[in-house]
C-alpha cells in the first residue's frame, strides 16, 4: 500500500493536481461497494473540512454456512453498533477494507508511507492517525460487501492474525500514554483494544479453571447446586444479549433492503453466535 501510494503521489505531482484534491481508497480485491457508496462518499468529501472515513462493511448475502452468516451478524451489526459508539468518543477505528482518506493531511502529519509492519495495518493506522490528532468519521448509511470466510480454519487462521496484529501495536503505548494531543476517554479506547487479547487469555483460563473444578466437585451436592446456579445465570445473561444481537440484525437485513434469513436460520441464531465464540477459543 505504501508502494501505491508512491506510485499515486507521482502521478499527482506529474499532473499537476494539489494533493488537497486527492481522495485515498483502500478497498479489499474480492470487495463491492454498495450502490449508493460513490454519492455518499461524494458528499462527505464535499466538506472541506473532513479528512477520513470509514465505510460500514457487510458479507456478501447467499451465504454457503453458517460460519458465513455468524461472520455477517458480527461485521454489519455488532461491529457497526461498537463504531457508533467511538464515533461519540472520536475513537472510530479502520478497519482495513473501504477506508477513505485525504492524501494532504496524512502526508503532511504522518508521512509519504503511513502505513507499518503490524499485522494488524488498520488498526496502526488508525493510532498513528488519533497521535496527529486525525479523527476518523464513520459512514452507517452505506457500505462495502466482502467475502466471509466458509470454513473454520481459515477464520482461525484469520483471527490469529488479528491478536498477533494487536500485540504488534503495542509498541505504540508509551507514546500514547505520554500523549497530551489524546483524551482521558480516547486513551481508555486504544488501552481496551489494546488489551482485548489479554482479556480473552483470562477468559480462556477462568473457563478451563472453572470446568475443572466443576468436575472434580460434581458429586458434591452444595458444590453441585452452586455450579448449577452460576451457569444458569452466564447462559441467561449470554442468551440475553445474542437475542437482543439477532434481534438487530434483523432489523438491519430488513432496513437496506438485503436478502433475510430463513426462520429456522433465525431462530438459530443465539445458539450460532455461541459456535463462533468457541472457535475463537482456539485463536489465542
Amino acid at each position: 500500500m505504501n508502494f501505491a501510494l508512491d506510485y499515486i503521489c507521482q502521478i499527482t505531482i506529474r499532473q499537476r493536481v494539489p494533493f488537497e484534491k486527492v481522495i485515498i481508497g483502500v478497498v479489499d480485491a474480492d470487495a463491492q461497494l454498495a450502490d449508493n457508496a460513490l454519492q455518499r462518499l461524494n458528499a462527505y468529501f464535499s466538506s472541506p473540512r473532513t479528512n477520513i472515513t470509514q465505510m460500514r462493511v457487510k458479507m456478501y448475502p447467499h451465504f454457503k454456512n453458517w460460519l458465513q452468516i455468524l461472520q455477517d451478524i458480527e461485521f454489519f451489526s455488532i461491529n457497526h453498533m461498537t463504531q457508533i459508539m467511538r464515533m461519540y468518543t472520536k475513537t472510530v477505528g479502520l478497519s482495513g477494507n473501504s477506508q477513505f482518506f485525504r492524501f494532504k493531511p496524512i502526508i503532511d502529519k504522518i508521512g509519504a508511507h503511513p502505513w507499518g509492519d503490524a499485522l494488524l495495518d488498520d488498526y496502526e493506522l488508525t493510532i498513528k492517525m488519533m497521535l496527529k490528532k486525525l479523527y476518523i468519521d464513520y459512514m452507517t448509511d452505506t457500505y462495502v460487501y466482502q467475502e466471509a470466510l466458509t470454513s473454520p480454519k481459515g477464520f482461525i487462521r484469520q483471527r490469529s492474525r488479528w491478536v498477533q496484529g494487536d500485540l504488534n501495536c503495542l509498541k505504540y503505548l508509551p507514546e500514547i500514554i505520554k500523549s497530551c494531543i489524546l483524551s482521558r476517554t480516547q486513551k481508555l479506547g486504544i488501552y481496551y483494544f489494546l488489551l482485548q487479547p489479554w482479556l480473552n487469555f483470562l477468559a480462556d483460563v477462568a473457563i478451563i479453571i472453572l470446568t475443572t473444578i466443576a468436575f472434580t466437585h460434581w458429586h458434591n451436592l452444595y458444590g453441585h447446586l452452586t455450579l448449577m446456579t452460576v451457569m444458569a445465570g452466564l447462559v441467561v445473561f449470554s442468551l440475553f444479549w445474542r437475542i437482543i444481537f439477532g434481534i438487530f440484525y434483523y432489523h438491519d437485513l430488513a432496513a437496506y433492503h438485503e436478502p433475510p434469513l430463513k426462520k429456522h436460520q433465525l431462530a438459530l441464531l443465539p445458539l450460532g453466535i455461541s459456535y463462533m465464540y468457541v472457535i475463537l477459543f482456539l485463536v489465542l
